[in-house]
């Protein structure tokens, strides 16, 4: 059941026809302009969020201990998302239970833009770390420069 695509001014010339499409699945209306946008219907919606929910459910089962509930090692952490392996191994620990916490809650909601923010803030600490400036980053301030004025 994919989605099939029709150009925004076809939806807006004959938006009746949307809805046998709907019955097959989503809706992709392309903008030239603009961001795509995605027609479902709710009853479908609420029955993904649902199924989703009930899998991360079980699946971090015990996200508190995820290491060793899930038997996770560096080696599978760093082969499923190479660029943890900047990071340190307990910010690769730290990681996991804050990403998995993070899921969990975000699929009980069925929004999951925060836990896109979450990866997005951990790659970037990675990438300190890639550049060795994490460390300096750690070091107390050890002078306060003149005040900038204002422009």
């Amino acid at each position: 059941m994919g989605a099939h695509e029709l150009t925004w001014s076809s939806f807006l010339r004959e938006p009746t026809s949307v809805e046998r499409w709907l019955e097959r699945g989503d809706v992709l209306l392309r903008r030239r302009e603009g961001e795509t946008l995605r027609l479902s219907r709710q009853s479908s919606d609420a029955a993904q969020r649902e199924a989703l929910s009930a899998a991360v459910r079980l699946l971090t089962l015990g996200a508190g201990d995820a290491k060793e509930r899930l038997k996770l090692d560096e080696s599978q952490i760093a082969e499923r998302l190479p660029w943890t392996r900047f990071l340190t191994p307990a910010g690769r620990a730290n990681f996991v239970a804050e990403f998995l916490s993070m899921l969990e809650a975000c699929a009980d909601l069925g929004e999951f833009a925060a836990l896109g923010g979450l990866v997005e803030d951990w790659k970037a600490t990675a990438s300190l770390y890639a550049e060795g400036l994490a460390e300096r980053l750690r070091t107390p301030i050890s002078a306060i420069g003149p005040k900038v004025p204002r422009p």
